[in-house]
This record gives structure tokens, C-alpha cells and sequence, in this order.
């Protein structure tokens, strides 16, 4: 039950990327490139409200129990998804697409919560492997769900479907998984509301920014963050129960497990977004079918990897050691990363294959160990929002390594290429040996996209190396079990 609605919710992140065109033409009666950039938001208002709403479902979840918590997620996405299928517009789009993701970002370290609650020690590695299989396995097959559904039932039908499937996972939870422990403790939502905001304008602001401009967009929208970003340390502070215990970071394990996270988000994000960039646009000759459907399968070589070594990664953690696992997959991920940024644009299928599995399966074998650390080292009435925490700082993690990274490429290239700018044909040149300085000149702006993919590919393999430090202090028993003091005297009380 618990992994049905997990695989929903990452199916939905990126369920939509492949009928955006569709969306556009009906939402807008035309296809257009302005309309698909700005179609481009629905899929980050679902990042935004996955973000934003995770520290407070989590705390909400600790409270009030993981499986009502669990339900009202679900039911919340399931709002989300209706209100998608009728929207009228792509504004409305946008602001329902963010509702959805409330509830779908909740379920991940909810479910986390419930699985260090009913397993034993020895039987968490294995169970936290098959809900990390099934959160990649969602991710994976997103765009195929969506491309197949949209073809033969209408991009609204991808939203109509999620109902009846939340309606049996709600039904499942209530029969099958116990409720959790309540506590009577206030939420303390005027810190969550300041969190929220904060998180929901930087996003805005980097995700906006090239779009609307730095000076008069993102800036000021990242200056309002950090303003709000202030009043919630301020609202923690002052908080009876606050809604992130901050001495949970006391536990070394547990601190580690989010700095593993952060840049395991860092080196993931990039190979998910660069990958498919590379087959268009420089992974092929011009002459070949390079395509963003080519570039989309090539991704599919690496991403299919991931929920094989989630699965393994458990196993391993189980029978030998997490840390150990860890370790690998990071080691692992830096190899493929490294192979990945020697590509040539005569890279053969078996290289790319072996290289992106290489990656992938990398990626995999570190989520379980990573999880299994956070889990372990918290008090069971902090789990819930621990590993809530422990989510964000992956996905924070990818909007850091997303924004920096292309940020930096792009200006990168258009710097190199405005000291080459294009030829113009000279009086009483000869046509061939104009064709000859064009094509010199299209051979230079290959040279200079692959060398941006190959800082990319080695910032990203730079990231996995430096994971390993605090890899290795995974499942440390130094420092207090991370929970609040607090939680456990109004618990005795």
C-alpha cells in the first residue's frame, strides 16, 4: 500500500512532460514555444509545492499519526489531480498541479516513518529498498504513462485515473497498517507557513528568473526568501514544539545522511537533465535523428538502473553493511559521471550503455543506506518530519546543482562563442570555401557544447567523490538519537 501511492506520486512529477504540447494546444487553442515554456511551470509548481509542504506534513504526521496523515495526503493529491482534470486554463493549471504535490510530497518520508516504526532493525533495509525502488520506479515511467495515456484517452485522463487508485490505497491503508501513537503536542504552523513561503519564492525565483530576469524578478523574489527564511529560524526559536528539532543534526549519522542526500541531489539532477541535452544537441552528428524521444530513451538506460540498485542497496545493507554500500554506490556513480564526460560525439551505443548503467545503478545502490542512517538514528516521534528533512535536503540539493549548473553553462558558452561569431560570406569568396569556414565554424560550437557537458559530468562526479565523506559516517553512534528533548518530556508527562 505504502509503495502504491509512493510509485503515484513520482509518477505524477513527471507524468506530464511528454504531453505538454497537448496541454498547450488545448488549454490554448494553439501550439506555441511561448506557451510550451510557459507550460514548463506545471512541471516546477509541482516540484515548488513538493518542496515547501514536506517539514510540516512530516511534523503534522509525528503528531497526529503516520497513517491518518498518510491518508489526508493522499486524499489531498487526489483533490489536486481533479482539479487538474478540469482546469480551464494554464494559469489554473499551474496552482492545482501545486495542490497535488502537497499531498504527493508527503507520502515519501511519511512512509519512511511508518517502516522505522513496524520493522525491526535487522528488516528496515530490505523495506526501505522497495520504497525507494518504487519512488525511482515512479519517476522512471512517468513520461511513458503519460505519452501512452495522452495518445489514446486525452492528456485529462492521466488525472482522471489518479482518483479511483487513491480511492483503493486509502481503503488498503485503513485495513492494513496500524495508526501510530497520537501526541497531543501543537504543530507549530506559523513556522511552517514562514518555511513555506521562503522555500516557494526562492524556487520561484530560480526557476523564473531566466524567463523574467534576475534584476527585476529573481532577485528581489530571493531577497523576500531569505527575509521570510529569517522570521522562520526567529518562529523555531520562539516555538514550544518546534517544527524542525534542530538538535536532530547532533546525531552524526543523521547529519551525515542529509549531506550525502544534498549532493547525491546535486549529482543526480544533472545527469537527469544533461543527458538528454547531450543527445540532442551534441551526442550525434547534425546529420543524424538526434531528437529530444532519442535523448529520452538514452536517460531511460540510466534511470532504469536506479530502482534495480535501490533493491540491491538494500539487500546489501541487510546481509553486509549500509555504509559499505553506500560507499560503492558513490564510488560507483563517479566512475559512470567520469566515463560520462569523455563522451565524443562518436560515442557508440555499447560505451553509452555501460556508462549510463554504470551511473545509474550507483545512484541506487545509495538511497537505501542513506535512508536506513536517517531512520535509525531517530526517536520514533520525530520520524516523520526527520525524514522529511532528509527529502528536502535531496531536493534542495537538485535546485542548487539544476540553477548553479546551467546558469554557469550557459554563460560559459555564449562567452566562448561570442569570440567565433558565425561567418559571413566575403566578396569574391568562393561558395566551397564559405561552406568550408561554416562548417569549421558548426565544428567549434560542438567542441564547445561537449566541453560544457564535460564540466558538468565532472562537477557532478566531484559531488559523488565528496559524498563519500560523509558516506563513511553513516550509522555513527556518536551524538544523542536525533528527536526533541521536548517531544520526550511532554511524552513522559
Amino acid at each position: 500500500m505504502l509503495c502504491t501511492g509512493i510509485f503515484l506520486a513520482a509518477l505524477d512529477q513527471t507524468v506530464v512532460v511528454t504531453v505538454l504540447p497537448q496541454i498547450v494546444s488545448d488549454l490554448e487553442n494553439s501550439f506555441s514555444s511561448a506557451g510550451v515554456e510557459r507550460a514548463g511551470w506545471i512541471v516546477t509548481a509541482y516540484l515548488t509545492g513538493y518542496t515547501v509542504m514536506l517539514p510540516l506534513m512530516g511534523r503534522v504526521a509525528d503528531l497526529h499519526g503516520h497513517r491518518r496523515t498518510y491518508n489526508l495526503a493522499m486524499a489531498i493529491f487526489a483533490l489536486g489531480s481533479l482539479m487538474c482534470a478540469f482546469t480551464p486554463n494554464l494559469f489554473f493549471l499551474v496552482g492545482f498541479r501545486a495542490i497535488q504535490a502537497v499531498g504527493g510530497g508527503a507520502v515519501l518520508p511519511i512512509a519512511l516513518a511508518v517502516v522505522g516504526r513496524s520493522f525491526p532493525p535487522g528488516k528496515r533495509a530490505l523495506a526501505l529498498g522497495i520504497i525507494g525502488a518504487a519512488a525511482e520506479a515512479g519517476g522512471v515511467l512517468g513520461p511513458l504513462y503519460g505519452s501512452v495515456i495522452g495518445q489514446y484517452l486525452g492528456w485529462r485522463a492521466i488525472f482522471y485515473l489518479n482518483i479511483p487508485l487513491v480511492l483503493l490505497i486509502i481503503w488498503l491503508m485503513r485495513r492494513h497498517v496500524a495508526e501510530s501513537e497520537y501526541r497531543s503536542n501543537r504543530v507549530d504552523w506559523r513556522s511552517g507557513a514562514l518555511l513555506a513561503v521562503a522555500l516557494g519564492l526562492a524556487t520561484t525565483a530560480v526557476s523564473g528568473a531566466r524567463e523574467a530576469g534576475w534584476l527585476l524578478f529573481g532577485g528581489p523574489l530571493l531577497a523576500l526568501s531569505l527575509i521570510f527564511l529569517a522570521g522562520f529560524f526567529i518562529s523555531i526559536k520562539r516555538a514550544e514544539h518546534p517544527l524542525i528539532d534542530f538538535s536532530m543534526f547532533s546525531n552524526r549519522s543523521f547529519s551525515a545522511a542529509n549531506a550525502a542526500h544534498f549532493l547525491l541531489g546535486v549529482a543526480l539532477i544533472t545527469a537527469l537533465a544533461q543527458v538528454p541535452v547531450f543527445a540532442y544537441s551534441a551526442g550525434w552528428p547534425v546529420t543524424a535523428d538526434a531528437s529530444p524521444l532519442r535523448g529520452g530513451l538514452l536517460l531511460i538506460r540510466l534511470t532504469l538502473l536506479i530502482p534495480i540498485g535501490a533493491v540491491l542497496g538494500g539487500l546489501f545493507s541487510a546481509r553486509v553493511s549500509g555504509r559499505l554500500a553506500a560507499v560503492a554506490g558513490f564510488f560507483l556513480s563517479a566512475l559512470g559521471l567520469w566515463r560520462l564526460s569523455m563522451w565524443q560525439t562518436n560515442v557508440g551505443d555499447l560505451r553509452q550503455t555501460f556508462d549510463l548503467m554504470t551511473t545509474g545503478l550507483g545512484f541506487g545502490l545509495v538511497i537505501v543506506p542513506i535512508s536506513l542512517a536517517a531512520v535509525e538514528a531517530l526517536r520514533e516521534e520525530r520520524l516523520a518530519s526527520g525524514t522529511s528533512v532528509l527529502t528536502a535536503s535531496r531536493v534542495a540539493g537538485m535546485a542548487v546543482g539544476l540553477a548553479a549548473l546551467n546558469s554557469w553553462g550557459i554563460t560559459d558558452f555564449e562567452s566562448t562563442m561570442s569570440r567565433f561569431p558565425a561567418p559571413l560570406p566575403q566578396i569574391g569568396e568562393s561558395f566551397s570555401a564559405y561552406l568550408s569556414q561554416i562548417s569549421a565554424w558548426e565544428h567549434r560550437n560542438i567542441i564547445t557544447i561537449l566541453g560544457v557537458f564535460r564540466d558538468f559530468f565532472l562537477v557532478a562526479a566531484v559531488a559523488c567523490l565528496l559524498a563519500v565523506i560523509p558516506a563513511m559516517l553513516l550509522f555513527s553512534s556518536k551524538g544523542k538519537q536525533a528527536g526533541s528533548s521536548e517531544d520526550s518530556r511532554s511524552k513522559t508527562e
